[in-house]
């Protein structure tokens, strides 16, 4: 998208409120906003584009491109599980013998 420099921060707040999108990002360049939207199918994202989009004066410009096929994905990285030590259990005691001494005893 190309938006009116002074309406770029206020526009792109506004649609990173947008459920519709997955990601809003300022950019530098003939374009200085990007966003990924997801939607069902192609009607579903034309009524996003004409209704929700169409209607803001500050975008000068709009571009669409299908992703016909994702290879990697940006995410949130997740932190590893923490590795936990095996689970111990301490030995039963041993039974005493009737009769045997033992050193502890006073």
């Amino acid at each position: 998208m190309t938006v009116a420099p002074t309406h770029l921060d206020q526009v792109a707040t506004d649609l990173a409120r947008h459920d519709e999108l997955a990601f809003v990002a300022a950019t530098t360049g003939p374009t200085n906003l990007v966003a990924h939207a997801l939607r069902p199918g192609p009607a579903a994202l034309h009524h996003y584009l004409t209704h929700r989009l169409g209607n803001r004066t500050a975008i000068r410009a709009l571009e669409t491109a299908p992703v016909l096929r994702t290879l990697k994905g940006a995410g949130p990285l997740a932190s590893p599980a923490p590795v936990r030590p095996p689970a111990t259990t301490a030995p039963a005691p041993r039974a005493r013998r009737p009769g045997a001494s033992h050193s502890n005893d006073s």
